[in-house]
């Protein structure tokens, strides 16, 4: 049989030929792709530049425009409270007087697990909450430390030393624990009847001692005000108790702010009240949401909104409980600090310098930080403490 050719392919068939500079329409999208992209990195590229600069120019004239002060980090900057000249770093293991430049001017070894600090004057008191450690320090240094006898729940001072400690012996309610300036003891009460002491203030001339509690009655919460004559020493022990007001709501009020010597204001998270003189009042309507209330010479203010997240108010009342005006603030309360009839409110990014006799803003700082506190800081200046670092300044 003749031989079969089983190859089926062309021998002479030529192969097609590409046309030269033909492009496909897959890469005519890659090659736009690839454009877009570099453009929209180009210009983010452009606007974090832009912004970063902004901010450190804003944050570069934030220290230009300081008197004095320094850098540190933010774990460092929660310690520091402005205090006196300098600055009082309250850390676990060890208390530290500082210059407002930031160097050590004497440090003090503690154990504390929880330290909270309260200053008054030439004084500052540190507490271990839910520890039993106290100490009292001063511009020159320690003046004593104090181990309780229980649990301490809250602390209060006055500019001249007087200091009163809320402790749980575990025998009652809770008992208030008052001392001078030497750590001697003055008086000691007992809450056996009256519910639980939450919060205690001195008023401004030192005579007397409020303190806020908190009964049960069923399943309701019964806030008290308990008022206390401080004794002048220590011979009767138990201090004086001469007023007792009962707020007819059922609310937790730990909130306490004297607007004179005999005129107390006592707040929860949106009851107010005004007790003193054989009176008590609860001022009417009720705020929405009610953040901190603070006294002044002439009466006291409260800060308020209409409910979380929502902008926030500077209520200002006179001593007797009478609403005088109200100040728009802002978005975000940060800190505050009182003197005299002056206050510095830190909200957003700015330091309100407010009158509060006249309920007028008389200026505003813009301060492109983390504001954490703010502090009247001598005659005309402030002492501003951020995330990044320390600041004075003049007003």
């Amino acid at each position: 049989m003749p031989e079969r050719n089983i190859n089926t392919k062309p021998e002479n068939r030529e192969k097609p030929k590409k046309k030269s500079g033909s492009i496909g329409h897959s890469t005519i999208l890659l090659v736009l792709l690839c454009v877009i992209l570099i453009a929209v990195s180009v210009v983010l590229v452009f606007m974090l530049k832009h912004h970063n600069e902004a901010k450190q120019g804003a944050n570069e004239q934030l220290r230009l425009s300081a008197i004095a002060g320094f850098d540190c980090e933010y774990t460092e900057a929660q310690q520091l409270y402005p205090f006196m000249n300098g600055l009082l770093k309250v850390g676990t293991g060890k208390v530290t007087y500082m210059s407002i430049s930031g160097n050590e001017i004497y440090g003090v070894d503690v154990e504390m697990s929880n330290p909270i600090c309260r200053i008054a004057g030439n004084y500052a008191l540190v507490a271990d909450s839910e520890g039993f450690f106290c100490a009292m320090f001063s511009e020159e240094g320690q003046v004593y430390t104090k181990h309780m006898t229980g649990k301490i729940g809250n602390i209060a001072l006055t500019p001249s030393g007087l200091s009163a400690v809320i402790i749980d012996e575990g025998k009652s309610f809770g008992d208030v624990y008052i001392m001078d300036k030497d750590a001697s003891f003055l008086a000691q009460w007992t809450s056996n009847e009256s519910g639980y002491p939450i919060s205690l203030e001195f008023s401004p001339d030192e005579s007397t001692l409020s303190v806020s509690l908190v009964d049960t009655d069923a399943s309701q919460m019964v806030p008290h005000v308990k008022m206390f004559s401080i004794p002048k020493d220590s011979a009767s022990k138990k201090p004086s108790e001469y007023a007792f007001y009962t707020p007819g709501v059922s609310d937790i009020m730990p909130l306490l702010a004297y607007g004179s010597n005999s005129i107390v204001a006592v707040a929860g998270i949106s009851d107010l009240a005004v007790v003193g003189n054989g009176e008590c009042k609860l001022v009417s309507p009720a705020f929405a949401c009610l953040t901190s209330v603070f006294g002044y010479d002439g009466g006291f203010a409260v800060i308020c909104s209409d409910g979380l997240d929502q902008p926030i108010r500077l209520a200002i009342f006179d001593s007797n409980g009478n609403k005088k005006t109200e100040i728009a603030l802002g978005n975000q309360l940060l800190h505050y600090d009182v003197s005299g009839s002056s206050a510095l409110i830190a909200v957003d990014e700015k330091v309100l310098l407010i009158d509060l006799s006249s309920g007028k803003i008389l200026s505003t700082i813009p301060v492109d930080e983390t504001i954490l506190r703010v502090s009247f800081f001598g005659k005309k200046n402030i002492c501003i403490v951020t995330s990044v670092g320390v600041r004075e300044l003049a007003i």
